[in-house]
């Protein structure tokens, strides 16, 4: 027979099993990303560590006035490398704990998003959600192992999300230009907040305004230290002329006319490409108008996942790590329809896939994966689209 005080035991270790699992699990994640923080990645070793010591040079914080070759991240980005610089600490290190920082407070804000839409059992979804990202694969190598700052304009986006469904609009698009002020990626969920802007009408076209003019603030210490506004602009208009081919990695649409083998189509296809991204925005823009679908909190979540995932997939030049935004949504959008995990499982393959190719050299065939991609992304189109018509119903 069991003892008493044994079967107390196991009472409350099954009453507060989730709980539980989340402390375990986020015990876990922290030990692996303690793990991967030797791990040198090609953007490491060629960029963020030669700008860190260039940065440390001309005087950290103080030295931010004097630009450093080859450094394409925003100010505000550069910024907190100039703070590193004054934390004795390896540079790796740092790198890698910033990013990881942001891992968490991602979770956190997606955690939010499933306990702000879910009817029930709010408090175990809550915790789960915050354990899918903070374990999810793709972040953990994104962060811990490429030292890459995805995570911290992603938390942002996520936040200006949360707040416009809050119909906060102010706070919303503050919020999306900080995301802006770290990484251009940022960029790829317009689209959805022109739609809302359009659609919804609740507020003035010079909210969009508010971008530049936080992404401005947040520059400031460069600023005040003699860079200039247009050196500023250039970051990121330079930024969408490094990569001159259909596919940077990531296995969008083009990659299955162009598998990277023989002459490469984008001289040929990049207008091509832009245009058919717009004309596939817009049709799914113009059905949702025919069919009065409502924005509702839940209806944001889905449409924005909708059209930044169709803008990676059509936009030429697409980088390996240009999907996080989605990918990110898509655990949001697996706690609200559970027929989808194993394509967001999938999704987090697909980029896990590319992330191996750059960090660890392994070999890809991009058609084939171009090919699942788009599997994916078909069915996301069709389950997607029909909970819209659904919830309208």
């Amino acid at each position: 027979m069991i003892l008493k005080i044994e079967q107390k035991i196991l009472d409350w270790l099954n009453e507060h099993i989730v709980h539980l699992a989340f402390i375990a699990t986020l015990l876990i994640s922290l030990l692996i990303r303690y793990s991967l923080r030797d791990i040198h990645s090609y953007d490491a070793d060629g960029c963020l560590l030669a700008w860190y010591d260039d940065i440390k040079a001309n005087g950290g914080i103080f030295g931010l006035g004097k630009p450093v070759s080859g450094l394409n991240y925003s100010f505000t980005y550069q910024f907190l490398i100039a703070l590193m610089t004054h934390i004795p600490i390896e540079p790796l290190y740092a790198y890698k704990i910033l990013s990881c920082i942001f891992d968490y407070l991602l979770a956190g804000a997606v955690a939010y998003l499933v306990y702000d839409i879910s009817e029930s059992h709010k408090m175990e979804k809550t915790l789960l959600a915050f354990i899918a990202v903070s374990c999810s694969p793709l972040i953990l190598m994104d962060s811990a192992a490429w030292a890459q700052c995805d995570s911290i304009y992603t938390f942002w986006v996520i936040l200006a999300i949360i707040y416009l469904k809050k119909e906060k609009y102010l706070t919303s698009f503050i919020y999306y230009g900080v995301a802006f002020a770290f990484k251009f990626q940022a960029i790829f969920v317009m689209p959805f907040f022109l739609f809302y802007y359009f659609y919804k009408r609740k507020f003035s076209v010079l909210y969009f305004g508010i971008i530049p003019v936080t992404m401005t603030v947040l520059s400031l210490p460069s600023l005040i230290q003699g860079r200039t506004i247009s050196e500023m602009i250039n970051i990121y208009l330079g930024n969408t002329n490094i990569h001159t081919s259909m596919s940077n990695g990531y296995p969008t649409f083009w990659r299955i006319l162009d598998d990277g083998t023989g002459i490469d189509a984008y001289a040929d296809l990049k207008h091509t490409a832009m245009a058919f991204t717009v004309i596939v925005l817009g049709s799914f823009m113009y059905m949702w108008i025919r069919k009065s679908i409502k924005l509702t909190q839940n209806n944001i979540i889905l449409m924005s996942f909708i059209l930044t995932y169709s803008t990676i997939m059509f936009l030429p030049s697409m980088h390996e790590r240009y999907g996080f935004i989605y990918e990110a949504l898509a655990i949001v959008i697996a706690f609200m329809y559970t027929n989808t995990i194993p394509l967001a499982i999938a999704l987090q393959c697909i980029s896990c896939t590319t992330y191996g190719a750059f960090l660890f050299a392994n070999t890809v065939n991009s058609w084939n994966l171009a090919i699942i991609n788009m599997i994916i992304y078909v069915a996301y189109m069709i389950i997607l689209n029909k909970k819209l018509v659904l919830n309208e119903k």
